[in-house]
Protein backbone atom coordinates (compact mmCIF):
# COMPACT_ATOMS: atom_id res chain seq x y z
CA UNK A 1 0.00 0.00 0.00
CA UNK A 2 1.44 3.36 -0.99
CA UNK A 3 1.93 6.01 1.65
CA UNK A 4 0.16 9.32 1.69
CA UNK A 5 2.18 12.49 1.28
CA UNK A 6 1.66 13.27 4.97
CA UNK A 7 2.99 9.83 5.94
CA UNK A 8 6.03 10.46 3.74
CA UNK A 9 6.55 13.78 5.52
CA UNK A 10 6.28 12.08 8.93
CA UNK A 11 8.95 9.60 7.85
CA UNK A 12 11.11 12.45 6.58
CA UNK A 13 10.76 14.22 9.94
CA UNK A 14 11.78 11.00 11.71
CA UNK A 15 14.81 10.66 9.43
CA UNK A 16 15.75 14.29 10.09
CA UNK A 17 15.71 13.69 13.85
CA UNK A 18 17.65 10.43 13.58
CA UNK A 19 20.28 11.64 11.11
CA UNK A 20 20.76 15.24 12.18
CA UNK A 21 19.34 15.51 15.69
CA UNK A 22 16.39 17.34 17.18
CA UNK A 23 18.07 20.72 16.80
CA UNK A 24 17.89 20.29 13.02
CA UNK A 25 14.17 19.53 12.95
CA UNK A 26 13.21 22.45 10.76
CA UNK A 27 10.60 22.57 8.05
CA UNK A 28 13.38 23.14 5.50
CA UNK A 29 15.28 20.00 6.57
CA UNK A 30 12.11 17.91 6.64
CA UNK A 31 11.17 19.17 3.18
CA UNK A 32 14.62 18.19 1.88
CA UNK A 33 14.32 14.69 3.38
CA UNK A 34 10.84 14.40 1.86
CA UNK A 35 12.17 15.46 -1.57
CA UNK A 36 9.86 18.44 -1.74
CA UNK A 37 10.00 22.18 -1.41
CA UNK A 38 9.38 23.95 1.86
CA UNK A 39 6.31 25.53 0.21
CA UNK A 40 5.05 22.02 -0.60
CA UNK A 41 5.51 21.00 3.03
CA UNK A 42 3.76 24.16 4.22
CA UNK A 43 0.76 23.13 2.10
CA UNK A 44 0.35 20.15 4.46
CA UNK A 45 1.58 21.66 7.75
CA UNK A 46 1.55 25.35 8.58
CA UNK A 47 4.25 25.11 11.25
CA UNK A 48 6.73 22.82 12.95
CA UNK A 49 4.36 22.64 15.92
CA UNK A 50 1.53 21.38 13.69
CA UNK A 51 3.86 18.84 12.07
CA UNK A 52 4.90 17.48 15.48
CA UNK A 53 1.29 17.45 16.69
CA UNK A 54 0.17 15.53 13.60
CA UNK A 55 3.12 13.11 13.90
CA UNK A 56 1.95 12.24 17.41
CA UNK A 57 -1.67 11.89 16.35
CA UNK A 58 -0.65 9.66 13.45
CA UNK A 59 1.49 7.43 15.69
CA UNK A 60 -1.39 7.04 18.15
CA UNK A 61 -3.90 6.28 15.37
CA UNK A 62 -1.60 3.63 13.90
CA UNK A 63 -1.09 2.00 17.28
CA UNK A 64 -4.83 2.13 18.01
CA UNK A 65 -5.52 0.38 14.70
CA UNK A 66 -3.18 -2.41 15.72
CA UNK A 67 -4.86 -2.60 19.12
CA UNK A 68 -8.30 -2.90 17.56
CA UNK A 69 -7.16 -5.60 15.17
CA UNK A 70 -5.64 -7.68 17.96
CA UNK A 71 -8.64 -7.10 20.22
CA UNK A 72 -10.92 -8.49 17.55
CA UNK A 73 -8.64 -11.50 17.04
CA UNK A 74 -8.43 -12.25 20.76
CA UNK A 75 -11.89 -11.10 21.85
CA UNK A 76 -12.62 -14.51 23.38
CA UNK A 77 -9.34 -14.70 25.29
CA UNK A 78 -8.60 -13.43 28.78
CA UNK A 79 -7.99 -9.65 28.90
CA UNK A 80 -8.27 -8.96 25.15
CA UNK A 81 -7.36 -5.26 25.41
CA UNK A 82 -4.25 -5.83 27.52
CA UNK A 83 -3.27 -8.80 25.34
CA UNK A 84 -3.73 -6.58 22.29
CA UNK A 85 -1.47 -3.93 23.86
CA UNK A 86 1.32 -6.49 24.33
CA UNK A 87 0.91 -7.97 20.86
CA UNK A 88 0.64 -4.57 19.19
CA UNK A 89 3.90 -3.61 20.89
CA UNK A 90 5.53 -6.73 19.49
CA UNK A 91 4.01 -6.12 16.06
CA UNK A 92 5.11 -2.49 16.11
CA UNK A 93 8.67 -3.63 16.75
CA UNK A 94 8.37 -6.05 13.82
CA UNK A 95 7.09 -3.32 11.52
CA UNK A 96 9.71 -0.80 12.62
CA UNK A 97 7.05 1.83 13.32
CA UNK A 98 8.84 2.33 16.61
CA UNK A 99 11.16 4.85 14.97
CA UNK A 100 8.32 7.18 14.05
CA UNK A 101 6.63 6.75 17.41
CA UNK A 102 9.85 7.49 19.29
CA UNK A 103 10.93 10.42 17.16
CA UNK A 104 7.49 12.02 17.40
CA UNK A 105 7.66 11.80 21.19
CA UNK A 106 11.23 13.14 21.28
CA UNK A 107 10.26 16.08 19.09
CA UNK A 108 7.27 16.77 21.30
CA UNK A 109 9.30 16.75 24.49
CA UNK A 110 11.83 19.16 23.05
CA UNK A 111 9.27 21.49 21.52
CA UNK A 112 6.22 21.77 23.77
CA UNK A 113 5.29 19.44 26.60
CA UNK A 114 1.60 20.25 26.12
CA UNK A 115 1.77 18.31 22.85
CA UNK A 116 2.15 15.16 24.97
CA UNK A 117 -1.49 15.42 26.04
CA UNK A 118 -2.74 12.90 23.44
CA UNK A 119 -0.24 10.41 24.89
CA UNK A 120 -1.43 11.19 28.41
CA UNK A 121 -5.00 10.52 27.28
CA UNK A 122 -3.90 7.27 25.64
CA UNK A 123 -2.26 6.07 28.86
CA UNK A 124 -5.31 7.04 30.92
CA UNK A 125 -7.41 5.00 28.51
CA UNK A 126 -5.06 2.03 28.93
CA UNK A 127 -5.31 2.26 32.71
CA UNK A 128 -9.11 2.36 32.58
CA UNK A 129 -9.49 -0.51 30.10
CA UNK A 130 -6.86 -2.63 31.83
CA UNK A 131 -8.66 -2.15 35.15
CA UNK A 132 -11.82 -3.54 33.54
CA UNK A 133 -9.97 -6.69 32.46
CA UNK A 134 -7.45 -7.29 35.22
CA UNK A 135 -8.21 -7.22 38.93
CA UNK A 136 -4.57 -6.57 39.80
CA UNK A 137 -3.59 -2.93 39.08
CA UNK A 138 0.07 -3.77 39.68
CA UNK A 139 -0.05 -6.38 36.90
CA UNK A 140 -1.59 -3.97 34.41
CA UNK A 141 1.05 -1.35 35.24
CA UNK A 142 3.82 -3.96 34.99
CA UNK A 143 2.59 -4.79 31.50
CA UNK A 144 2.34 -1.16 30.41
CA UNK A 145 5.72 -0.22 31.86
CA UNK A 146 7.38 -3.24 30.27
CA UNK A 147 6.03 -2.26 26.86
CA UNK A 148 6.98 1.38 27.43
CA UNK A 149 10.43 0.36 28.62
CA UNK A 150 11.05 -1.44 25.34
CA UNK A 151 10.03 1.66 23.39
CA UNK A 152 11.94 4.09 25.58
CA UNK A 153 15.15 2.05 25.49
CA UNK A 154 14.85 2.23 21.70
CA UNK A 155 14.03 5.92 21.76
CA UNK A 156 17.01 6.92 23.86
CA UNK A 157 19.28 4.10 22.66
CA UNK A 158 19.79 2.98 26.26
CA UNK A 159 20.92 -0.58 25.73
CA UNK A 160 17.90 -1.49 23.62
CA UNK A 161 17.04 -5.18 23.58
CA UNK A 162 17.70 -7.21 20.49
CA UNK A 163 14.73 -8.66 18.60
CA UNK A 164 14.97 -12.06 20.28
CA UNK A 165 15.11 -10.63 23.81
CA UNK A 166 12.17 -8.30 23.12
CA UNK A 167 10.11 -11.22 21.91
CA UNK A 168 11.04 -13.36 24.90
CA UNK A 169 10.17 -10.56 27.30
CA UNK A 170 6.78 -9.86 25.74
CA UNK A 171 5.93 -13.57 25.59
CA UNK A 172 6.85 -13.85 29.28
CA UNK A 173 4.50 -10.95 30.02
CA UNK A 174 1.76 -12.75 28.06
CA UNK A 175 2.41 -15.84 30.20
CA UNK A 176 2.14 -13.76 33.39
CA UNK A 177 -1.14 -12.35 32.09
CA UNK A 178 -2.47 -15.88 31.59
CA UNK A 179 -1.39 -16.89 35.11
CA UNK A 180 -2.79 -13.73 36.70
Amino acid sequence: MSKTKKEQIFEAAARTILKEGLSQLTLQHVAEHANMTKAGLLYHFSSKEELIQKMNEHAIVCFRQQLESYQETYKNEKAPYVRAYILATLNDLDMQNTTQLCTSMLATMSFDEALLNPWRDFYAEFKEKAAEEINDPALSQLIRLTCDGIWFSEMFQLEPLNRKDKTLLLHRILHILEEG
